[in-house]
């Protein structure tokens, strides 16, 4: 009877056992076929050697959708890692394949299984058009190719737009600044300068973003040409093929500065036993060195037709040469193509976080209200209108789409944001000296005919002003991107405050901001810095965009000219940009000195090549002010 009974029993637990099982087991399931509900590549071509016209093979990945082909095709090329959509269900390459977008994903010539030597943008004009004619040839492919990128990948777009590929038909085109190489008043090449100053974030991204690179550079692990893609496939599962410190996200505040602060700057990298890059060389150059000719930049003279969305940010590393080139973009429209199919969002982000700004989340410190914008739900609608001739609203859509700051709400527009067809100007003044928030430097109405006649301040590059907000990327935890309270700033001895009373009425800017300086120094060469801060009731003073000019740079990129001592030079500093509204009781600021580091490279103040110098010199630096010398700021106005 016990035997008979513990059998029974243990039958009756086998049975709950069972039940157990089943109710855990059925949850596990229903997530495995979720998760295959959210796949959204029907078959995946992976590792695929295309040719290039001059032999080299680039590595490039095919991920078709679900249904009967031939797809439109979206392509994205990169310097950086990439994976198969479904890697991602949340990202846009996802959302694409979901609207039955075929993707097409390579690297960069020199970068992981792509053959050749990796050199920054020296060809992405001619592999990019290659690519597309294959991908065009190719049966899964209806032959209409839109392309999709930020930063990188969008600036692997700039050069290939300009040569307007039969089977290109469209691009979005977003934080693009380091794809141009002059325009306008910027001759930036690539954003590896700003004003003539070496904006220090490119030696960070040479290093922990891309590694190898540039004439000489052979420091990279490579696999055999004739591996299969299956091969491939394998091998970059069993290697890591990532840089070690990929992104620089693990490096301390302390150590970035250590980094920055090595002298001299062309050897930055070489100082941390980093590979040979094209910082190596490009930090020994000059902004207008005819080298910079081989490199595959969008430049004035190029014509345009690819219909577009161009992307900025308020916040992102190059503004300025971004809304020059859109505007270029219009006036220069390929023959049977249309200015109307091009488009701009200003958006009050930072570098690349156009579809990661959620609502009231602040931008570096300030509170830039409700930003958000279906991003993705746009361009779709975009990409449909181009790629598939669906009549959608995409048309319809606003041309110029501007976030207003201070306002915080979003404008839609057709007006040139680098023509200033209303400016207002404020002239600076001072009675007994301008330095820091606690002097008497004001903005007025009117060139000032009495008091001092310049504010002068000791500029010593080993006690540079520090970075604190502003429009960068690829500086790991520095506060180097947004809106940052600059109060500490504001308080050193040699950055000169001028701010006009508290406003009575709203003042909104949305434009270029242009300054116009007369300067003098004691020393050959010098830097001058500036920033356009809003000042609230309570005295927080918020940076809207800064930029900087070497000075041995004023009578052109081309050429060097020292300066003399004590003589006053005018001096017209790049341009501005921002769409702020400054509300009544605000105050509109500008900040200036001769450092902004280590944002800008600091300004040895000696007459040699500033790249190469350890031991800099102290420098007297004066801003003149007075009906002789009308030093302004103008503000574009609605």
């Amino acid at each position: 009877m016990r035997h008979s009974r513990a059998m029974m029993l243990r039958a009756a637990a086998a049975a709950l056992l069972a039940v157990g099982a089943v109710y855990y087991v059925a949850p596990a399931v229903a997530q495995a076929a979720a998760a295959q509900d959210e796949k959204v590549v029907a078959r995946a071509l992976e590792h695929q050697a295309v040719p290039m016209r001059d032999g080299v093979h680039l590595d490039t990945s095919v991920y078709l959708p679900k249904g009967a082909g031939p797809f439109p095709v979206v392509l994205e090329r990169s310097p950086y890692p990439y994976s198969s959509p479904d890697d991602d269900p949340k990202g846009f390459t996802h959302k694409l394949m979901e609207h039955g977008y075929a993707i097409v994903l390579q690297n960069e010539r020199g970068m992981y299984l792509s053959e050749g030597r990796h050199e920054y943008m020296a060809n992405a004009g001619p592999d990019g058009y290659d690519t597309l004619s294959w991908i065009a040839k190719q049966p899964w492919s209806t032959g209409k190719v839109g392309t999709y990128g930020c930063s990188s990948t969008a600036e692997d777009q700039l050069a290939l737009i300009a040569l307007n590929h039969p089977a290109h038909a469209a691009a979005i085109v977003l934080g693009f600044g380091a794809g141009i190489g002059r325009i306008g008043p910027y001759a930036e090449q690539g954003n590896i300068y700003r004003g003539g100053a070496l904006q220090l974030l490119f030696a960070s991204w040479f290093k922990d973003y891309i590694g190898s690179s540039g004439p000489g550079a052979d420091q990279r692990p490579t696999f055999p040409s004739n591996l299969t893609p299956e091969d491939k496939t394998r091998l970059s599962k069993l290697y890591s093929l990532r840089l070690t410190n990929f992104g620089a996200t693990k490096a301390s505040t302390a150590d970035l500065m250590k980094f920055y602060s090595y002298l001299p700057d062309a050897d930055l990298i070489r100082a941390v036993d980093g590979p040979v890059t094209d910082w190596d060389q490009f930090a020994r150059w000059s902004p207008g060195d005819p080298r910079w000719s081989h490199y595959s930049f969008a430049n004035q003279g190029d014509t345009y037709g690819v219909p577009a969305i161009w992307g900025v940010s308020w916040y992102d590393v190059s503004v300025g040469p971004n809304l020059y080139l859109y505007d270029y973009v219009r006036k220069h429209i390929a023959p049977g193509r249309s200015a109307s199919d091009q488009f701009l969002i200003a958006s009050p982000g930072t570098h690349c976080t156009y579809q990661r700004q959620p609502a009231n989340k602040p931008v570096g410190e300030r509170d830039v209200g409700d930003a958000s914008y279906d991003f993705d739900g746009r361009f779709i609608e975009f990409l449909d209108w181009k790629l598939k001739g669906i009549q959608n609203g995409a048309a319809k859509q606003p041309q110029m789409l501007t976030y207003q700051m201070g306002e915080n709400r979003w404008i839609a527009d057709n007006t040139s944001l680098t023509e200033d067809p209303k400016q207002v100007a404020f002239f600076l003044s001072s009675r007994s000296g301008a330095n820091s928030v606690f002097g008497d430097g004001a903005l007025v109405a009117q060139p000032a005919a009495g008091g001092s006649a310049f504010d002068s301040f000791i500029y010593d590059p080993m006690r540079p002003v520090q970075t604190l907000g502003g429009g960068a990327c690829c500086m790991g935890e520095l506060p180097a991107a947004g809106a940052y309270d600059q109060a500490a700033v504001e308080a050193r001895h040699d950055v000169l405050v001028y701010s006009t009373p508290p406003l009575d009425k709203p003042v909104a800017v949305r434009g270029a901001v242009k300054l116009e300086l007369y300067v003098a120094s004691d020393a050959p060469d010098t830097d001058v810095t500036v920033k356009l801060t809003d000042v609230y009731p309570d005295g927080r003073s918020y940076n809207l965009d800064d930029t900087i000019f070497r000075l041995r740079y004023r009578d052109g990129y081309d050429r060097t000219v020292l300066m003399q001592p004590g003589k006053v030079y005018k001096v017209d500093l790049p341009p501005m940009f921002t769409a702020n509204t400054f509300l009544p009781g605000h105050r509109i600021r500008v900040q200036i000195s001769s450092s902004n580091f280590p944002r800008y490279d600091r300004n040895m103040n000696t007459a040699g090549p500033n790249s190469e110098t350890v031991k800099g010199r102290v420098a007297h630096n004066s801003i003149y002010h007075s009906a002789v010398y009308p030093s302004r700021i103008s503000l574009s106005t609605e």
